[in-house]
């Protein structure tokens, strides 16, 4: 079935959604673990000192500059029997699951040792994910093609992924009790994880049997793909938006697990304020949904945005003492968490039409590798930026086993800097980005009518 075909479908039925969806597991729960956890795991359980930890990060992340725009013209260049995307579902699994164990051991090495280990077995389960999200998330567009259809669509793909973020962090909670070695729970998450991120794939691979495009027209050469892709206006504004909301989710997520043990001093707890959130964010999804038929995409962005910074500069503001009110500030966050989750995922297939006509081709591949290229970085950013403020105010790494250490004033106040002041300005950056977003629901249509006359 040609894309035009399967775009076509105007609405898709509920069963085809909630299928397709299962792939953000694959995607979400591995990522749950890296976001919330890799730089804890790395100072607090492997016993890596913050710059250590920072820059093990940060050289995984420098892979990415390579690996995503990599995979995004490979993907656009492959002919198989399987479609240009499916094929990277079918082959990338196993290999991605397996990769992200590795990730969880903690072996007898040094300093610079576990740096290294950690920063080469983060770039190969990267490069994994990268295969199978560029894969994935590069179908959306070849699915339907009808504007507010794929806002519903982006609507059940962000409650699996959020659903899926949630199981990691239930199943990180739940088994917290059952493990007083912290080195070996850890082990177990990700053996558990990486064996269940193997699955979707094959679920979605199973679903779009009915879309496997193929190259009609002589694909672009390398450098200028690239190239295009990056001078692409409406992209760069979107991939503004998404960098700076993206990193204030990321950034959000790593800080929880400091902000509940060094600042509230509520160790136990840190999982549930987590919790809070997520769940709170699937509660709102589908009225993000609901508001991006009526609104514009960028609209809602940036309603969500402003509200989530006036939320983050309270949080960060309570005392030790107002615990009730942390819960209560975690949950309406769920609202921009959402918001930064289901709005630019949804901008994404528009952004392809409008690269059709300019270009004459589908580069659905190309788009949504830069778009993990960002979504990663942002993530990346956080975690390392973190890592090197906490290094340079004194931050001191727990012993492998023991209470936790009184860390000096400096350290706290960088913490609750990174759960209030410092999002909220990169909030602000997404929504003069989101502002200047031209592609509406009125001149999308435009750009669909431009290409069926030419077809």
């Amino acid at each position: 079935m040609s894309t035009a075909q399967a775009g076509a479908k105007k609405t898709l039925s509920l069963k085809s959604k909630l299928l397709f969806s299962t792939g953000d597991l694959t995607t979400s729960m591995p990522t749950a673990l890296v976001t919330f956890y890799q730089l804890y795991f790395l100072t607090d359980i492997a016993g890596l000192a913050p710059a250590y930890a920072a820059w093990s990060i940060a050289a995984g992340r420098v892979w990415d500059a390579i690996n995503d725009p990599l995979f995004g013209i490979i993907s656009d260049r492959i002919r198989s029997r399987f479609g240009r995307r499916r094929v990277l579902l079918l082959f990338g699994a196993v290999p991605l699951g397996l990769a992200f164990m590795m990730m969880w051991t903690v072996p007898n090495l040094g300093q610079v040792g576990l740096a290294v280990y950690y920063a080469i077995t983060f770039m190969l389960f990267d490069t994994c994910y990268t295969a199978v999200h560029v894969g994935y998330n590069s179908l959306t567009p070849e699915i339907s093609e009808d504007y507010d259809e794929r806002s519903s669509l982006n609507g059940y793909r962000m409650v699996f992924s959020i659903s899926g973020t949630l199981g990691a962090i239930i199943m990180a909670t739940l088994l917290s009790p059952v493990f007083n070695d912290p080195r070996r729970l850890f082990f177990v998450l990700g053996i558990g994880l990486g064996l269940f991120s193997i699955v979707p794939p094959f679920i979605v691979f199973g679903v779009t049997k009915d879309y496997k495009t193929n190259l009609e027209v002589e694909p672009l050469p390398a450098v200028e793909s690239i190239m295009t892709t990056i001078k692409n206006k409406p992209f760069q504004k979107l991939m503004g938006l998404y960098l700076f909301g993206w990193t204030t989710a990321s950034m959000m997520a790593a800080v929880l697990i400091y902000f509940a043990n060094y600042y509230l001093k509520v160790p136990d707890q840190a999982n549930y304020f987590v919790l809070a959130a997520q769940g709170a964010a699937i509660a709102f999804i589908p009225l993000v949904v609901a508001l991006s038929k009526k609104w514009e995409k960028r609209s809602v962005f940036i309603v969500g945005m402003i509200i989530w910074t006036v939320l983050l500069l309270v949080l960060s503001a309570t005392s030790p003492e107002q615990i009730g009110l942390v819960y209560v500030l975690a949950a309406l966050s769920g609202s921009g968490i959402a918001a930064v989750y289901v709005v630019p995922w949804a901008m994404i297939p528009d952004i392809i039409e409008h690269d059709e006509v300019l270009t004459g081709q589908r580069r659905e591949g190309s788009f949504y590798a830069f778009a993990s290229f960002f979504q990663k970085m942002g993530t990346g950013a956080a975690l390392w930026m973190m890592g090197q403020m906490l290094a340079r105010t004194g931050y001191i790494t727990p012993e492998t086993s023991g209470a936790l250490p009184v860390q000096p004033d400096s350290a706290v106040m960088a913490i609750r800097l990174f759960m209030g002041l410092i999002p909220a300005v990169l909030l602000v950056i997404s929504v003069v980005f989101a502002w200047r977003y031209p592609i509406t629901r009125k001149k999308h249509r435009e750009l669909l009518e431009q290409l069926a006359s030419a077809k």
